[in-house]
């Protein structure tokens, strides 16, 4: 789909002003060099500054969920390939993790206004007028306690201190299922089910569990190794525009052994620096229920899927 260079404008200047932070943020981490800079001087802040002590509450104290991890290990191959394998939830914390999906409302689009009950999703496309390709959780951080318990799980802290070079933030959860339709174009872009890549701070990366079991043909994720700041470029600009990219200008960029397809078992986890390229692909077998737990340097209130409880609405 696409979009008009008076269309980005308005965006540019309506997140300018709703986001300032975050919008300019957008725009200066996509260059190496300050990517580089930044976690630098919010080091020498953190070690110096008055009140400097950032930490996620009970991270240190918490027994871990994955004693076998070698966090030292999954650090350098995040750094070497932007994505590490190996995390595997217990089987009665994916079996917590569904009840919460079966016994709450997603929301269609992540629309807080357009919420339903996974057995009424029939009816819910029906008063939509269009098929649901994408429904997310709200208030997963408040509502769900194992997603709490991950979040301050030791293991995935040291993970995130080792790759962000710094003392990580939590800045998000994500929980949502991915449904095989006939989605449209719009959707499916809308959605990130194009390549691209991620321009969420100067350095930040995600842990990815898979709550459903994900075969070929049930929307597995997507990921380019060693991507990461060598994006498809058609001319010297593209290096630092961000945009979606074409299965072709992918395929003609890079090794063909580098586009990895990410299939697992419910409860498989990977953690992954979305500044790689990547993509979700839209399933045509099984739907996907998939966790997201994101770290970062700086908290710019966008990654969260906490909602006001009086937003959220039931499709009548």
């Amino acid at each position: 789909m696409n979009v008009s260079a008076s269309q980005r404008m308005k965006r540019v200047f309506s997140s300018l002003s709703s986001k300032p932070s975050y919008t300019l943020m957008r725009f200066f981490a996509r260059f190496t060099l300050l990517r580089y800079l930044v976690p630098k001087v919010r080091n020498f802040v953190l070690r110096y500054g008055v009140g400097s002590k950032v930490n996620i509450e009970g991270a240190d104290y918490e027994p871990t969920l994955f004693p076998d991890i070698d966090a030292a290990s999954m650090v350098a191959d995040l750094k070497q390939h932007g994505v590490a394998f190996g995390l595997k939830l217990p089987n009665e914390i994916v079996a917590s993790l569904r009840s919460f999906a079966d016994n709450n409302m997603c929301f269609a689009d992540r629309d807080p206004a357009s919420g339903f009950s996974l057995n009424d999703r029939e009816r819910a496309e029906k008063l939509l007028g269009k098929k649901i390709l994408v429904a997310q959780y709200f208030n997963t951080v408040s509502e769900c306690s194992e997603v709490v318990r991950l979040i301050r799980d030791p293991v995935l802290n040291q993970v995130a201190r080792g790759y962000l070079g710094s003392t990580p933030k939590f800045v998000g959860a994500n929980l949502w299922w991915t449904f095989p339709v006939d989605a449209t174009q719009e959707d499916r872009n809308r959605h990130a089910h194009l390549f691209h890549r991620d321009v969420d701070d100067f350095r930040f990366f995600k842990f990815f569990f898979y709550l459903t079991d994900v075969e070929a043909g049930d929307g597995a994720h997507v990921c380019v190794l060693g991507s990461q700041g060598k994006p498809p470029t058609k001319h010297l600009l593209d290096r630092w525009n961000i945009r979606r990219y074409s299965d072709d200008e992918v395929n003609q960029q890079y090794d063909s052994g580098k586009v990895t397809d990410i299939c697992g078992k419910a409860g498989d986890g990977f953690a992954e620096d979305t500044w790689c390229i990547h993509k979700g692909k839209t399933p045509v077998n099984r739907p996907r229920l998939l966790l997201q737990l994101q770290f970062a340097l700086f908290d710019y209130g966008a990654m969260h899927d906490q909602r006001d409880e009086k937003s959220l609405k039931e499709l009548m």
